[in-house]
């Protein structure tokens, strides 16, 4: 029998290593800018108004789920097998946005609907529809398109630009809690110039596929392909968005301000490091799989060791660095270090968890993996409601924090297993 050779995680992947580093400095651009706009807004417009900024954010996030429906895996694994056959790429290309333009009149039918028929979040409607603005430049945004060619760092560079250009305006429009509609604008801006942007780059490098009517079955195929994503999106958005949610409902807008501060910030280090590397590996490790299985199973192994690593140093600085944080953003936050000590965590359980279920078992597995990723996360979105139900009510943001610790661990232990199982036998085949 004869071995293969070791796969090398450097050599054979020169060009993704250089997108993970050229990634992480642009993405590194992109959660800083957050992660100094976000603190002035907590200070600025305070906890209360600034629950109004994280409840409407995870309204909307709802809504993008809707309108992306999967599509940035499905169709981005889909153009990364097909990028070298034309025909082909029309056809994904134009089938994915008609479907995304339909979802994005379904979610604002539903925006209308949830801001005037439920009398407990009417007081946030004005934002919400500010923001739902996002929903509109995320659909246009071409993320997904970018991706699969291996263009990812458009993308990035696309984004960059824009919060350099939008974001800013935050420090010389918002002065005080009552500019809390013009931080709303300015924070939905960045998404609708992105798309702009997107549009402008398609057009200029002729990326834009030729104009292609797809049919009522391709169109049904796009959306079956991503179904099982989707759902598995929606169930992932009970501890993302739903948390904010549940706690608007039982709990006051200083709360929701407290958790969602802490929530994001503890996001946006995590994923200054995930992000880069699912983006820039995913098409890779796409493609790879169609040819030679077992080398992608080792280089999902290779980059899971690489992110554990760097991932306990993001642990360790929100853990011990809490109170500094807290100290920073003022009175209006009093406990939130307690909140940071208990996601402190949760970074390394989310960039495992993402590895293993989407370098793993998307883009290395066919569909029956896709229902297994599918499967963990309804588990999890499961336990999850119940859990938020029975500590928000009476620990509100603390509680909202442990159920969101709870759930990570769950959805990194699911995947996890499904992932180990697979890789197995896959390894084992090729032995």
């Amino acid at each position: 029998m004869i071995k293969s050779k070791p796969y090398n995680l450097t050599s054979n992947n020169t060009r993704e290593i250089k997108d993970v580093f050229y990634l992480i400095a642009l993405q590194g651009m992109n959660y800083v800018m957050p992660l100094v706009v976000y603190p002035y807004l907590m200070i600025v417009l305070g906890a209360e108004k600034f629950g109004y900024i994280g409840f409407s954010m995870s309204i909307t996030q709802y809504l993008m789920l809707i309108v992306d429906f999967g599509f940035n895996f499905s169709a981005t694994k889909q153009i990364a097998i097909h990028k070298n056959n034309p025909q082909k790429l029309r056809e994904i290309f134009w089938s994915t946005l008609f479907a995304k333009v339909g979802l994005l009149m379904v979610s604002f039918i539903l925006l209308v609907i949830f801001s005037f028929g439920v009398p407990p979040f009417q007081i946030y409607r004005s934002t919400m529809f500010v923001f739902f603005t996002m929903v509109i430049g995320n659909t246009f945004s071409f993320v997904w398109y970018f991706q699969g060619l291996g263009k990812i760092r458009f993308v990035s560079m696309i984004t960059v630009v824009s919060k350099l250009l939008i974001l800013p305006l935050t420090f010389i429009l918002v002065k005080s809690p009552d500019d809390l509609g013009i931080a709303a604008s300015v924070q939905a801006g960045v998404f609708v110039l992105s798309s702009l942007i997107s549009i402008g780059v398609l057009k200029r490098h002729n990326d834009f596929p030729s104009w292609y009517r797809p049919t009522v079955n391709q169109l049904s195929a796009e959306i079956k392909s991503s179904y099982p994503i989707f759902l598995s999106s929606v169930a992932t958005s009970f501890y993302t968005a739903l948390f904010a949610v549940i706690l608007g409902f039982f709990s006051t807008p200083e709360e929701v301000g407290k958790y969602a501060a802490a929530e994001k910030i503890m996001r946006a280090f995590c994923y200054l490091i995930f992000m880069p590397v699912s983006q820039a590996f995913f098409p890779k490790i796409s493609a790879l799989s169609q040819t030679s299985t077992p080398k992608a199973v080792k280089l999902v192994g290779k980059i899971a060791y690489l992110v554990a690593a760097l991932m306990v140093v993001v642990f360790m600085l929100l853990y011990f660095l809490s109170g500094c944080i807290t100290s920073f953003l003022g009175n209006d936050y009093q406990g939130l270090d307690t909140l940071f000590k208990i996601m402190a965590a949760i970074p390394l359980l989310v960039a495992l968890g993402g590895i293993a279920g989407q370098l793993g078992l998307l883009a290395v597995g066919g569909e029956k993996e896709k229902k297994k990723f599918q499967y963990a996360y309804f588990i999890a979105g499961v336990v999850a409601l119940i859990i938020i139900l029975l500590l928000v009510p009476k620990y509100t943001s603390v509680g909202a924090s442990i159920a969101l610790l709870v759930t990570e661990f769950i959805v990194f232990a699911l995947m996890f297993r499904q992932w180990k199982r697979i890789s197995r036998v896959i390894v084992s085949l090729s032995d």
